[in-house]
């Protein structure tokens, strides 16, 4: 005679034990590796289209200490890449927000994507041409 197969035969899944006072529990070593592993962040995939409506050609900012004032964030566009956001600037073209952590590019990305739906955005051009940081009134 064969065995029952109902589900209650089936072996129950064990749910980790919780502290009494639900308090906080020190980390694995291999979740405490996994916590603090560096993102590498891969090389700039910037995007080929321009949105619509966009000039085919973007101007160039002449100097490193330009600011770039009132503009318009026409598109955003992004991949399944860490810390990979662009933004399309009206007279400027794709800039990549910069990819110094995480937090930052997630930031910047709010801002213009703000700046998108509100009006228009102000940031200083950077040496390595990525936007630091965005004022959005």
């Amino acid at each position: 005679m064969a065995a029952p197969t109902s589900p209650s035969a089936a072996p129950a899944a064990v749910a980790p034990t919780a502290s009494p006072d639900n308090a906080p529990q020190p980390l694995t070593p291999d979740q405490l590796h996994t916590a603090t592993a560096s993102v590498t962040v891969e090389p700039a995939t910037e995007p080929a289209l321009s949105p619509p409506g966009a000039p085919q050609t973007a101007a160039q900012a002449t100097t490193a200490a330009a600011w770039q004032s009132t503009k318009k964030v026409l598109a955003l566009w992004t991949n399944n890449s860490d810390r990979n956001g662009y933004a399309y600037v009206d007279g400027v073209g794709w800039k990549r927000l910069a990819t110094n952590s995480d937090s930052v590019h997630e930031a910047l990305l709010a801002l213009a994507s703000s700046g998108r739906l509100a009006g228009s955005i102000t940031y200083p051009e950077a040496a390595d041409g990525l936007i630091h940081e965005i004022y959005l009134w």
